[in-house]
């Protein structure tokens, strides 16, 4: 008789992601292609981390290349706001894996600005990324899907909670993302007779300290702390919870999971989570 009960280890609510998690589902995606767009950096790096180790084959696609040697990732340098470069992505993934069965929409502009303050330029970028870049990865992705006879397919799309629950200075970031929402529920919709489920993973406040070499944690000690502070779980995210979920929307276990929005916050989208002095009038 085989033993499948695992080791006993040491650990406790509030430690963050246990690091067996990795090894539980080691292998669980051999055999599937996927493509995450944002992958080079913070967030993306560690999905593109989580399901190669889960034996998947994945392409990142960024303006950044992959900054770890993996025979199993390919990075791809291009504008996912790029139609024709996005679909060269899945067409290079496709050469030297076979199809995609995958896609994780991570790649984002999330600028910090006020009404007052965001040129029309800069408000149309962010959504010519975080919205439309969205838009054209999904759309080669299934297209190449159906071309490829797949079965069964998996589109999970980062958000934020500022989505739904807006904060002042973030109006082009947290309308994109609620757009992302939106777009990720009609797709599920559409396409779930085509096998392919869509849901989104939206983040609360995660420290990337470590994780990201274009776009480090910037907040000071003093207002992470007073971040985690409002968190019931006592601790900021780390960029592992939100892999560690992506990857289960990735699993076949989470076949039936379709048009969801998983909050990975610790909780604190069950409340009002404020940033620090963040009531402030326009122009102040």
């Amino acid at each position: 008789m085989v033993d499948c009960r695992q080791p006993t280890r040491s650990w406790a609510p509030g430690q963050g992601p246990r690091t067996r998690g990795a090894a539980v589902v080691a292998g669980a995606l051999e055999g599937t292609v996927a493509l995450v767009t944002g992958g080079a950096n913070g967030l993306g790096r560690a999905i593109v981390t989580a399901l190669a180790d889960s034996g998947a084959k994945v392409g990142v696609l960024d303006l950044s290349p992959f900054p770890l040697d993996r025979p199993d990732v390919l990075s791809v340098v291009a504008d996912v706001a790029d139609e024709g470069a996005v679909d060269g992505a899945l067409a290079a993934l496709e050469e030297r894996w076979g199809p995609a069965s995958i896609l994780v929409n991570d790649a984002a502009d999330y600028p910090t600005a006020g009404l007052l303050e965001m040129s029309p330029a800069a408000w149309r970028h962010v959504f010519d990324v975080n919205v439309t870049g969205l838009f054209l990865a999904c759309r080669s992705f299934v297209q190449r899907y159906v071309d490829a006879g797949l079965t069964s397919g998996r589109i999970v799309s980062i958000s934020t909670g500022s989505a739904r629950s807006p904060r002042p200075r973030g109006a082009a970031y947290a309308s994109s993302k609620a757009a992302v929402e939106t777009i990720s529920a009609t797709f599920a919709m559409e396409l779930g007779p085509l096998g392919i489920t869509s849901n989104v993973v939206a983040p609360g406040y995660i420290d990337v300290r470590g994780a990201s070499d274009a776009n480090p944690d910037r907040a000071s000690d003093d207002l992470r702390a007073s971040l985690t502070a409002s968190i019931p779980t006592g601790r900021a995210g780390l960029p592992a919870d939100i892999a560690n979920a992506v990857r289960f929307l990735c699993l076949p276990e989470s076949d039936h999971v379709n048009a969801a929005v998983i909050a990975v916050d610790g909780g604190s989208s069950a409340g009002r989570f404020r940033m620090p002095g963040e009531l402030k009038t326009v122009g102040a």
